[in-house]
């Protein structure tokens, strides 16, 4: 019985902890218009800035491979931004389907910021 109750358990965790590749692709198009000031006192448009649930699965992801060793930064910080465009040029040459944001992400990463040599 208590076998049964760890399995359904895990199986529930897992589903709980299930984050789709699409609804991070979907987070990271929805940038916020950044606006500033012209000489002349006018406002116009100075930038974007990724969507923040966007920004904190990336770097969130960054961390945690990095801190368990998966990966090595060697003194990097890679921007959000920078982190987006490693993951989306691995999708695109690697043709994946997947749709488990955690396999792409880490393998992208993995990639990007091999620990060997």
């Amino acid at each position: 019985m208590a076998i049964m109750y760890l399995m359904a358990t895990a199986q529930a965790s897992a589903i709980e902890n299930y984050l789709s590749f699409d609804a991070v692709l979907k987070a990271c198009s929805e940038k916020t218009i950044v606006f500033g000031t012209d000489d002349k006192g006018h406002a116009v448009q100075i930038g974007e800035n990724l969507d923040g649930y966007c920004r904190g699965v990336l770097e969130g992801s960054l961390a945690t491979l990095a801190h368990s060793g998966y990966i090595c930064l060697k003194d990097k910080q890679p921007t959000a931004e920078y982190l987006l465009s490693l993951i989306l040029t691995y999708q695109n040459q690697s043709q994946s389907q997947e749709d488990d944001a955690s396999v792409v992400i880490g393998a992208a990463l993995k990639r990007a910021f091999r620990c060997d040599g």
